[in-house]
């Protein structure tokens, strides 16, 4: 009798246990990260008999978790780039239109400027063409002041989100680690594993991968560890957990937000590390679309700047005066990191676009258009042009990290390649032309800088910044083509240039011929491979390739994520109907249980009555 009727109590207690977590299944079937779980039902231990083996009834051994880890990293790896390219397609089609329109944009006003000198040259007396000249310069100038207030919404757009995400990382961070906590001290106090808390924490992991790439990895005792993507820097460590933090970089200036980590008691910048989520995204967004963009725009703005001004110098105006500037001439300098431990703020290293001209017959320390100060062996100008343009080919689309070392002197580095060692070595105190620009350290003060001061110089995107038509009367446009006199019996080595006659037009048509000409980035031979809106147009290749190659990496992963999510609700996913089955099954199951009780009690009472 005890037997049976202990038979039938470990039945319904069984069964009742299998209801209630088919009824738990059910009832988290929206639940985000749920895993359905399962009842392990096995039978108790049996007892011997004379001449057989009595069952022992049954039991719920453990409520197992169905889950597979492989699925879920794959759904979490997943996840993460779908966020990523999704982020990135949404930042890089705001910008596309603003950096490479087609419709009005840059492009089109360069166009206007270099009509504008044809028709100057095919009218080069008319005082109104001459102002269209300046008009369409300035109106150049007001468009690149318009999209300059864009890039830097732009950039204040990323600074805060990147400041944004980095909060949502570490909140995410700190429920893991809390979570990491409680499934710890549960397992270590009891053998049933916690499976709601580790579908919370998965949850939580995978929100975490919305914003960043991750690594996991599991340890005995239940925690888990998280590391960045690339699996070099611990974010929670066994007790240990580590936040970011988003704040501006080390230059002083520069408005840009970095993302830091405390490494060994220093903050460093991790920004390098991270390339998933949305982090990944904005970082990714901001080095290659963003910046590369700004400073190809830049390449073909120094150039035109600097060929039309050195062409122009070539010239002479109404009043017979040499061409001077039509455009600010570039003129920039670099920012110092808040790390170092000199006094040099980075005004005194200068980069400006002065080519190397010195070594050329007839010049005295002068530049080229000042007529005063030319010496009578001066002769051609043309040489100083040649050189001008050799120099603008050598213009590359970059930005310069520049470091003392050890000897005092300055090393150049490409800020984005440092570790292909320096471009360049600058003795202090000196100058040089690295990639067609001068860097000019003679400004720099003894003692003012230690060895191990960093700077940067951004010189391609501050002619955004800095674009102006400085050339204001149109009286002054150097139309007019230079007319050697032959000075012979004077004592005069050369010819001495001089203007053209009134009416000329050959130098304004040498400047309507730049468009056609090859200026920009000249090949290993020196060969100039690129005209002026050739340039714009590689630039607005690169964007539109950017962003095709983002939007088809975008309907890539979330096809794969789709499928990732397919793969885990047929697994872990609840299904009601499969539930309901289990319910009716169970319930049948208890109350044939309740049945064996009823015998067994109706037996006892038989055996009552008859002992009465």
């Amino acid at each position: 009798m005890a037997d049976l009727l202990s038979i039938g109590a470990s039945a319904a207690n069984t069964f009742k246990n299998a209801i209630d977590v088919t009824s738990h299944n059910v009832a988290n079937v929206s639940t985000e990260g749920y895993s359905r779980q399962r009842a392990e039902i096995s039978s108790n231990s049996t007892n011997a008999l004379t001449t057989a083996f009595n069952g022992g009834g049954s039991t719920v051994d453990s409520v197992e978790r169905i889950y597979a880890s492989y699925i879920q990293t794959q759904l979490v790896n997943s996840y993460s780039l779908k966020s990523r390219y999704d982020e990135q397609l949404s930042l890089a089609q705001q910008v596309e239109g603003v950096i490479a329109s087609n419709d009005e944009g840059v492009q089109d006003f360069m166009q206007r400027i270099f009509d504008s000198f044809q028709n100057l040259a095919d009218n080069p007396t008319s005082s109104t063409t001459r102002q269209v000249v300046l008009d369409e310069s300035e109106n150049l100038e007001s468009l690149m002041g318009n999209m300059v207030n864009v890039l830097d919404e732009t950039n204040d757009q990323v600074n805060k989100q990147l400041s944004n995400t980095v909060n949502e990382v570490n909140t995410r961070l700190e429920a893991i680690h809390k979570i990491n906590e409680q499934v710890a001290n549960l397992i270590n106090t009891n053998a049933q594993p916690p499976n709601d808390l580790l579908d919370q924490r998965d949850q939580a992991i995978l929100e975490l991968s919305q914003y960043m790439d991750i690594k996991t990895y599991t340890q005995d005792d239940g925690k888990i560890n998280v590391s960045t993507g690339d699996g070099r820097l611990p974010l929670i460590s066994d007790n240990t957990l580590t936040k970011l933090d988003a704040g501006l970089s080390e230059y002083t200036h520069d408005n840009r937000f970095e993302v830091y980590m405390n490494i060994n008691g220093e903050r460093r910048v991790i920004s390098d590390n991270i390339n998933g989520g949305e982090l990944g995204a904005v970082l990714d967004f901001r080095e290659n679309m963003l910046d590369k963009s700004m400073n190809e725009l830049g390449v073909v703005l120094n150039g035109m700047t600097a060929s039309v001004n050195w062409q122009h110098y070539q010239g002479y105006d109404e009043n017979g005066d040499a061409g001077g500037n039509i455009y600010a001439p570039l003129d920039t300098n670099a920012l110092a990191s808040s790390k170092n431990t000199g006094t040099e703020d980075g005004t005194n290293i200068l980069v400006n676009f002065t080519p190397d001209i010195a070594t050329l017959p007839g010049y005295n320390g002068q530049p080229p258009y000042n007529p005063g100060t030319q010496p009578a062996t001066y002769g051609d100008k043309e040489a100083f042009l040649d050189t001008a343009f050799t120099a603008i080919g050598d213009f590359k689309a970059r930005e310069y990290e520049v470091r003392v070392n050890g000897a005092g002197d300055f090393d150049v580095y490409d800020a984005n390649d440092v570790g292909s060692g320096p471009l360049a070595t600058v003795p202090f105190g000196t100058n040089t032309e690295i990639d067609g620009l001068n860097f000019d350290f003679s400004g720099v003060g003894a003692g003012t800088v230690t060895e191990g001061d960093k700077f940067i110089v951004k010189p391609h995107q501050a002619i955004l910044d800095d674009f102006e038509t400085v050339l204001n009367d149109s009286s002054q446009l150097a139309t007019r083509g230079q007319s050697p006199v032959d000075t012979g019996g004077a004592g005069l080595d050369d010819e001495v240039p001089a203007p053209a006659a009134e009416g000329d037009n050959v130098n304004i048509a040498n400047m309507a011929s730049l468009q056609g000409k090859n200026l920009l980035y000249s090949d290993v031979t020196g060969t100039p491979s690129e005209t002026l809106l050739g340039g714009y147009s590689m630039m607005a290749t690169n964007v539109g390739t950017y962003v095709s190659s983002t939007e088809i990496q975008a309907t890539a992963q979330s096809n794969v994520y789709d499928q990732m999510v397919s793969r885990r609700e047929s697994l872990s996913g609840v299904n009601l109907d499969e539930e309901a089955a289990n319910l009716l099954r169970f319930q049948q199951a208890y109350q044939a249980s309740a049945q064996i009780l009823q015998t067994a009690q109706s037996i006892f009472q038989t055996l009552m009555n008859a002992i009465g």
